[in-house]
């Protein structure tokens, strides 16, 4: 059987997170590719960059909930925001009105992310019980609770209209906001917090990856495709529930806490339902259910308006020239981006991916 592709003999195997050494070959490329343009690429993109793998960590967590397991889920802006307000009072600097600890960021950002997961775990025997429509209404009325909470908590948050700053960027008790010097090279907190959110990234990909082929993780697929069956052959539907919730909060909560110190402060506000609305976009261009698929969508989102901006650049069109603002024309775009994906593709931008692949793995041959 040497020398055959994509012939298994073991489940082992097939299962793997890499299957073959093409693709171990190829996440390498890809990772050193990606650390090296911390060095080379600008300050815009490395912005852009940052923002795409924290959205894809937080992307991922809501696929957890809603693409394996198979549940709505509409208030994950809420446990993002759990996660940010938990780093911020930990890591932040206490003010006349917040409260503040200025601990290290080996403390608040995992606590940050078992925060979410615990409020996950408390509101678990609820939405475990309820599926379709009534959970989605369950989740929606979280997000209002939670903008209220947020807005009201003005020790924590800073209250509604005025927030607060985040967590400080320290590191083994080191200070990094404003860069830190390695030999004759100085690094640019930007390209610090670049840094750190690929690690974070590539750990939180390696571990959807890993979940996908456990035990926990076909439990899931098994009650998307169908709970009552799940439940059949032995399957606790309950505690695989209640565990694809806080899992997926933990997911939204440590991306919540590195997203917003990236921008450096953050407004009770930002966590309304159009925020969660967002990475269920983000999931649903990317691929639901799919590993690759999240971080496919976040990059879509957050580079979405960069190439507007090239083309009009490329095209010598002017903002003045155009019925509608920048603005407008993103989310407008964006939106028939996402009907066109539910009509023409429901895997997203993994489908593409996936007959193009097969496509030149089969040439010249059509199967």
């Amino acid at each position: 059987m040497r020398g055959r592709p994509n012939l298994y003999t073991d489940y082992n195997k097939e299962s793997a997170i890499f299957s073959n050494n093409t693709q171990k070959s190829w996440f390498f490329i890809m990772v050193a590719f990606s650390f090296s343009l911390c060095f080379t690429a600008s300050e815009y993109w490395i912005y852009l960059l940052t923002s795409s793998f924290l959205m894809s960590i937080a992307a991922w967590g809501l696929n957890i909930v809603s693409g394996f397991a198979g549940q709505i889920n509409l208030a994950h802006g809420f446990f993002v925001g759990i996660g940010t307000y938990t780093s911020a009072v930990l890591g932040g600097i206490a003010g006349a009105n917040v409260i503040g600890f200025e601990l290290d960021m080996l403390i608040w950002l995992p606590v940050a992310g078992i925060t979410a997961a615990i409020v996950g775990l408390i509101i678990a025997p609820i939405t475990v019980r309820l599926k379709g429509l009534n959970l989605g209404l369950v989740t929606l009325a979280l997000v209002f609770i939670g903008s209220h909470l947020f807005s009201n908590f003005k020790s924590l948050t800073g209250g509604a209209g005025l927030g607060r700053k985040v967590a400080r960027l320290k590191l083994f008790g080191i200070y990094l906001e404003n860069g830190y010097q390695i030999g004759d090279y100085f690094l640019e907190k930007n390209q610090i917090l670049y840094l750190l959110s690929l690690t974070l990234c590539i750990l939180c990909g390696l571990g959807i990856k890993n979940l996908v082929r456990s035990r926990a993780g076909r439990a899931y697929s098994a009650i998307r495709d169908g709970d009552i069956a799940a439940e059949a052959i032995g399957i606790n539907i309950f505690r695989y529930k209640a565990s694809a919730f806080a899992l997926s909060s933990f997911f939204g909560g440590i991306s919540g806490a590195m997203f917003f110190t990236v921008s450096g402060g953050v407004e009770p506000g930002t966590f309304n339902l159009l925020y969660s609305i967002v990475f269920v976009a983000i999931v649903v261009i990317g691929g639901a259910g799919t590993v690759l698929g999240p971080l496919f969508g976040a990059f879509f989102y957050t580079m979405f308006p960069a190439i507007i901006q090239l083309l009009l650049h490329v095209f010598e069109i002017g903002e003045q020239s155009l019925p509608l603002n920048l603005g407008q024309i993103e989310r407008i775009l964006f939106g028939l981006f996402i009907i066109s994906f539910l009509i023409f593709e429901p895997r997203g931008l993994w489908g593409i991916w996936f007959r193009l692949r097969n496509y030149f793995k089969a040439w010249p041959f059509s199967y």
